[in-house]
């Protein structure tokens, strides 16, 4: 088989297909996504729309949060089978002293070794849960990030934490997460979920949940590499946003199909986002996708980060 047909049987972006992106990078200088991964995942998630970006010409540093990816903490209770659901639901977790502080330092670590990487221009992508720690991250080093994406993500907004935005009435309605979490987070510190069932109506319920549009082996490799704990604490916190931070050009992508972070609760975000920082409106834009575009949508999804750069 000739290397570009296979190149595009893969997925992948071939050089035909990037030059104009290409060039326009080169004209606007070296642009950086620091992308940040939600709960469960690591930096591991972004590998599939990396390579689109990449082969568009651009920097790419998808970071672990910390206790999350390499440095994440599995919980002795989740390594036993048979699961026992009494120890699973009560083992405190490793996460639960970590604060948005580390996560914050953590996105600005990225945004630095971008810079070292020839970047002039840095786009921090926060997807899901990462959407906090961007906006914690830029409101603390405003001066380091160009522009803000928010992919089906949950942040603080003015004087509302993360939190808030949960409480929604079509948030509470229509989102299926709760399906999934064994463990009251103020008992262990954290969001629980068991990426290792056997049950079959667990694994129906994780899926729709998060990923109904995913290729199921695709999704069979992706479980095996999600860890169980997410740290919980973060969605109570009010950010302090300096001025600069509202001139930051901000986008939030709403994935259609998310039973996670449902629709309406991304436009809520965002509508709140045009009202506090109105001098500099978040441009909302719509991704036929479940919430996990990164796997199912991988190349229309680096196509938009590409366009809102």
């Amino acid at each position: 088989m000739e290397r570009r047909s296979f190149l595009k049987l893969a997925g992948v972006a071939t050089a035909a297909s990037v030059t104009t992106t290409a060039a326009k990078a080169q004209d606007q200088g070296k642009t950086a996504f620091v992308l940040v991964h939600g709960s469960w995942h690591g930096g591991w998630c972004w590998d599939l729309v990396s390579q689109h970006l990449n082969a568009a010409g651009h920097i790419t540093v998808a970071i672990d949060l910390p206790g999350s990816g390499l440095t994440a903490g599995i919980p002795q209770s989740f390594t036993n089978r048979p699961l026992d659901p009494a120890a699973f639901a009560t083992e405190a977790s490793t996460q639960a002293p970590i604060g948005i502080a580390a996560y914050a330092d953590a996105v600005i670590a990225g945004a630095d070794r971008a810079v070292a990487m020839g970047a002039t221009n840095v786009v921090a992508v926060g997807h899901s849960m990462g959407g906090v720690p961007i906006s914690f991250a830029a409101a603390k080093a405003p001066e380091k990030f160009q522009a803000l994406h928010y992919l089906a993500a949950l942040t603080p907004v003015g004087e509302k934490p993360a939190g808030a935005y949960i409480g929604l009435q079509a948030q509470q309605e229509k989102s299926k997460i709760n399906s999934i979490v064994l463990a009251d987070p103020a008992v262990i510190g954290a969001i629980r979920v068991d990426p290792r069932s056997t049950d079959p109506a667990y694994l129906a319920n994780f899926k729709e949940a998060l990923a109904a549009d995913v290729d199921d082996m695709l999704l069979a490799s992706v479980m095996h590499l999600l860890t169980p704990d997410a740290p919980a604490a973060m969605y109570g916190e009010v950010a302090a946003f300096p001025e600069a931070f509202g001139n930051i050009r901000k986008t939030f992508i709403r994935c259609l199909n998310d039973n996670t972070v449902v629709p309406e609760t991304c436009k809520a975000i965002a509508d709140d986002m045009n009202a506090t920082w109105p001098g500099s409106p978040t441009k909302l834009v719509d991704l036929e996708s479940s919430h996990a575009p990164m796997f199912s949508q991988r190349q229309k999804l680096a196509e938009l980060l590409m366009e809102n750069a």
